[in-house]
C-alpha cells in the first residue's frame, strides 16, 4: 500500500519533469509492469509520440534489478534494428532511471485477438510465425534473446511485425543441458523464445476455434492440425525434440518458389 502511495507521488514528478523541462509533452500512463512503468509522450515540436519508460520507485535500490534496467537500454541501442523500439535518450530522475524510445503505435496480438476478435487461419497463423522468427533470428544473432514473446508484446502495424517490451531479454548462454530445464520460459537461450513462439502460435490457431463440448481436451485433439502442424508446435514446446537454433525452426516454415512448389520437408 505505501509503494503505492509513493508510486501515485512519484508519478506526479515525472509528469511534472516531462512537461516543464523536456521538449515533450505528457499524454496518458501505457502501462504498467513488474519492474518500470511506461507512459506516451509527444514531441512538442515535431508532435511525433515516443515512450518513456521509468524503473519502479520501489525497485531503485536493488543493484540487480538496476543493472538489468540499464542491461535493457544497452541491449536496445546495440540491437538497432527496425522492427524494435530505438533509444533516443536515457538519464535518471531523482536516482530513479529512465529512457526514452520509439512509440510503435500498431495493435498488439492481445488486442487483435480478444477485443477485435480477429481470427487467424491456419496458414496465416504460420505466415505470422514465419515472420516473427525472422525477427528472433536477428536478436539472436546479436546475442540477445527476449524471453517475453507474449501476445501483449508483438504488434503488428502496417502489415509489419514488431517487438516491445526487453525487460526480460538477456544474453544468449550457449551451453544449455536439455534434461535440466525446469521452466523453459526463464532460460537465457533460444530455447525459451522458440517455446514462448510456439505458445503465441496456439494463440493464433485458437483465435479461429469453437468449443463443440464443455470437456476440455488437448490442444492436439481440439485444433486437429495437420500431422506436421502439430509436430512442429511439438517441437517449438519441448514436447518432442526441440529445433537447434531459431534460424531451424524458421527452416521448418520455408517455403520453395511458386514455380518450384511447396518443399516436401516443410509443413506448407
Amino acid at each position: 500500500m505505501i509503494h503505492n502511495f509513493f508510486e501515485f507521488k512519484y508519478h506526479k514528478i515525472v509528469k511534472s519533469y516531462i512537461e516543464n523541462e523536456t521538449d515533450y509533452h505528457f499524454i496518458e500512463q501505457l502501462g504498467v509492469g513488474s519492474y518500470g512503468i511506461a507512459y506516451l509522450i509527444e514531441e512538442s515540436k515535431s508532435q511525433k509520440k515516443y515512450v518513456l519508460k521509468r524503473m519502479k520507485l520501489k525497485h531503485r535500490n536493488n543493484k540487480k534489478l538496476r543493472h538489468k534496467f540499464q542491461q535493457e537500454i544497452t541491449m536496445l541501442k546495440e540491437m538497432g534494428l527496425p522492427r524494435v523500439p530505438s533509444v533516443i535518450s536515457h538519464g535518471e530522475l531523482y536516482d530513479t532511471p529512465f529512457y526514452i524510445m520509439d512509440y510503435i503505435d500498431g495493435q498488439t496480438f492481445e488486442q487483435a485477438i480478444f477485443r477485435t476478435g480477429k481470427s487467424f487461419s491456419v496458414e496465416q497463423s504460420l505466415n505470422i510465425t514465419k515472420e516473427l522468427l525472422e525477427i528472433v533470428v536477428d536478436f539472436h544473432k546479436k546475442g540477445i534473446v527476449h524471453r517475453d514473446l507474449r501476445i501483449p508484446n508483438i504488434l503488428l502495424k502496417e502489415d509489419a511485425l514488431h517487438i516491445i517490451d526487453f525487460g526480460l531479454a538477456a544474453y544468449i548462454k550457449e551451453n544449455v543441458d536439455l534434461e535440466k530445464i525446469d521452466n523453459p520460459k526463464k532460460l537465457e537461450n533460444h530455447i525459451s523464445d522458440l517455446y514462448f513462439i510456439g505458445h503465441f502460435l496456439l494463440f493464433l490457431l485458437y483465435s479461429n476455434f469453437t468449443p463443440s463440448e464443455r470437456k476440455e481436451r488437448s490442444w492436439q485433439e481440439e485444433l486437429q492440425l495437420p500431422p506436421e502442424v502439430e509436430n512442429y508446435i511439438e517441437r517449438l514446446l519441448l514436447i518432442r525434440p526441440a529445433f537447434s537454433s531459431a534460424e531451424e525452426a524458421l527452416a521448418a516454415l520455408s517455403v520453395e518458389s511458386a514455380e518450384k512448389g511447396p518443399c516436401q520437408n516443410n509443413i506448407w
